[in-house]
């Protein structure tokens, strides 16, 4: 899947909270976004994944405007991409493992291997322990880190994150790291925003998308370097 926004502006009540942006995102690569609270990560993070679209300019997914999407084709985009976002949106009457598991339903995943594929994405984030719990059971981090694997349950194209390890300590972000390298080695296209100088030191060779007041700057991964 390639993602490119061209000259967008995002604004309310006439003031851009993203100003003329134009980044391109290829298939494989990896983008983290940085910069302070409010200055407009998770509205350019909205406009990839269509739940915004852009007051001026454009954004288009494999060629296709966002703007010009019918609900079907944004429906099938979304099953490409898989999404965390900053509030987890988890099914407050699911359990954890009902939660992971709804993705899975979805691709028509036989139950036998969609269990066993469940249960291998949490103990791969070593949250097998709240399984059988709801999500108001759960401390944020643990809602983060259910979120991450649903969003990586449906095997997305693209993981689309906004700052899914904000409320985890350092050795659980950076097990959450480990575990996306080995993701993006085997193809995914990642786009996650982050606070953590250490997270974004995990990933020598992404991207770096700095948003500040609005406005946007690429800075690319230093020649030669290597995971």
């Amino acid at each position: 899947m390639r993602i490119e926004v061209c000259d967008a502006t995002v604004a309310y009540d006439g003031i851009p909270t993203l100003h003329q942006t134009s980044l391109t995102i290829e298939p494989g690569s990896i983008v983290l976004c940085t910069g302070p609270t409010g200055a407009g990560k998770t509205t350019l993070l909205r406009l990839l994944y269509a739940d915004l679209v852009p007051t001026t300019g454009s954004v288009l997914i494999d060629g296709v405007q966002t703007s010009a999407m019918s609900p079907a084709q944004r429906r099938a985009m979304r099953l490409q991409q898989g999404i965390v976002q900053q509030n987890c949106l988890l099914v407050s009457d699911y359990t954890v493992f009902e939660n992971v598991l709804m993705p899975y339903a979805v691709r028509g995943v036989s139950k036998d291997e969609a269990h066993r594929a469940c249960l291998d994405l949490l103990a791969d984030l070593n949250i097998s322990y709240v399984r059988n719990k709801y999500p108001h059971q759960l401390s944020g981090g643990e809602r983060h880190l259910v979120a991450l694997a649903r969003a990586l349950s449906s095997k997305p194209d693209v993981l689309i994150a906004d700052e899914p390890t904000g409320t985890l300590d350092d050795a659980t972000s950076a097990q959450v790291a480990r575990m996306l390298h080995t993701r993006h080695h085997a193809g995914m296209t990642m786009v996650i925003s982050t606070h953590s100088q250490n997270f974004v030191n995990a990933f020598p060779t992404a991207t770096v998308c700095s948003v500040i007041d609005g406005t946007v700057r690429m800075t690319p991964p230093p020649q030669g370097a290597e995971i």
